[in-house]
């Protein structure tokens, strides 16, 4: 059950419901989607392991102004055919690595000593790994999207709302759509800047948590984190949708010298048949 629960939480984050993202939708619509195929998220956090799921249930609301997609919320602002303007919610991806890993147990199954990787420690220095638990945030704050022939651009900005970290990130992003009679695509490109409170809140390590000289101090650098996704779907019948999502992520380096972390970047993706309701 936990396997599925970061899962989902990762594939709405990364991913938009694909009806949502491809195709035009007006007010009152709304959908249940629950899809059966594979999906797997890799975990950059040292000492364990990638994440599998069969199901991936999504989900989207479209009112006059208000909106719901998946774990995201909205609120209108302004629209014309080449500005949105939107008030937005939406979880923080970088607590998901840590929420829902043995339910607030971070590293106790898998991580019962550190083995350094990036940084030199004292021989015998050990985390403790009942004492490292990060919260999940939920983040919220002004989003724009500029329409062009080309391609539509969004940029948020988005303040920690849960009071967990109290920090921020500024997200950039490029959308394409692609449509045919038989299916549609869409590609992204983008960034997110983390602020430093965010960051050492995450990936930063506590005097407490650390037997021995902590690594490179308590505090950490904003950093940057950059990504590319896709997601491509193809009706089957009125209620059955083939659909394949990925996306790849590469952490900004003071994400990756984090002795929480062993891997530069991580992959998530699913494919699978849907079935919306």
């Amino acid at each position: 059950m936990k396997c599925c629960k970061l899962l989902l939480l990762m594939l709405s984050l990364a991913f938009a419901t694909q009806a949502d993202e491809l195709q035009t939708v007006s007010p009152g619509d709304w959908q249940i989607s629950v899809a059966v195929g594979y999906g797997v998220l890799e975990n950059p956090r040292a000492k364990t392991e990638d994440i599998t799921t069969w199901v991936l249930p999504s989900w989207y609301y479209y009112g006059d102004d208000f909106y719901a997609e998946n774990f995201t919320l909205g609120y209108s602002l302004f629209e014309s055919d080449w500005l949105s303007l939107d008030i937005q919610g939406q979880l923080n991806e970088d607590g998901i690595f840590y929420e829902y890993d043995g339910i607030g147990k971070l590293l106790v199954a898998d991580v019962l000593g550190f083995t350094p990787v990036r940084d030199t420690v004292r021989p015998g220095a050990k985390f403790k790994p009942e004492s490292i638990k990060r919260k999940l945030s939920y983040m919220g704050g002004p989003s724009a999207t500029w329409y062009t022939p080309a391609f539509d651009m969004t940029t948020a900005l988005m303040y920690d709302v849960t009071g967990v970290h109290n920090g921020y990130e500024w997200q950039l992003s490029l959308k394409k759509a692609f449509a045919w009679s038989w299916g549609a695509a869409g590609i992204e490109a983008g960034g997110v800047y983390k602020s430093e409170e965010l960051v050492t809140y995450y990936y930063g390590i506590r005097p407490k948590e650390f037997a021995g000289r902590v690594p490179r101090g308590g505090r950490m650098d904003a950093s940057s984190n950059w990504y590319v996704k896709a997601v491509f779907n193809v009706p089957l019948t009125d209620s059955l949708t083939l659909v394949a999502t990925a996306k790849h992520t590469w952490l900004g380096s003071e994400i990756r010298n984090s002795i929480l972390i062993d891997q530069d970047d991580y992959f998530a993706g699913f494919i699978g048949i849907s079935y919306g309701f």
